[in-house]
């Protein structure tokens, strides 16, 4: 494996990530089957693609989810922050007797 090709499958840490490398072989046989498929066999049903499609959407989770979530978890709580703070509240008023206005006050 030439040392671009490593880099780009390798985690922060140098070593070979399995998500990555999977990943790559997972759209590695699926441009194979696409190729073949139009080329060769033009048979191969529609489940297949969608289930290679559900295979590559797994792994593209597994390896961008941390990431995704490290980077976009504090912008989305900065945007849930300033929807919460742009709100105005009003105090909601007791449900008791003294706040009907037939009420009086006979202790005074």
């Amino acid at each position: 494996m030439s040392v671009a090709i490593k880099q780009i499958l390798a985690d922060e840490k140098g070593k070979l990530s399995a998500a990555r490398v999977l990943l790559t072989a997972c759209l590695a046989f699926t441009a194979v089957i696409i190729i073949a498929d139009s080329l060769l066999w033009a048979d191969v049903a529609n489940a297949a693609y969608a289930l290679l499609g559900t295979i590559f959407t797994g792994l593209l989770g597994w390896t961008a989810g941390p990431r995704i979530a490290q980077y976009f978890g504090p912008q989305v709580g900065g945007i849930a922050s300033g929807i919460g703070s742009a709100l105005k509240r009003e105090p909601r008023k007791p449900k008791t007797l003294d706040n009907s206005p037939g009420f009086r006050d006979d202790e005074g």
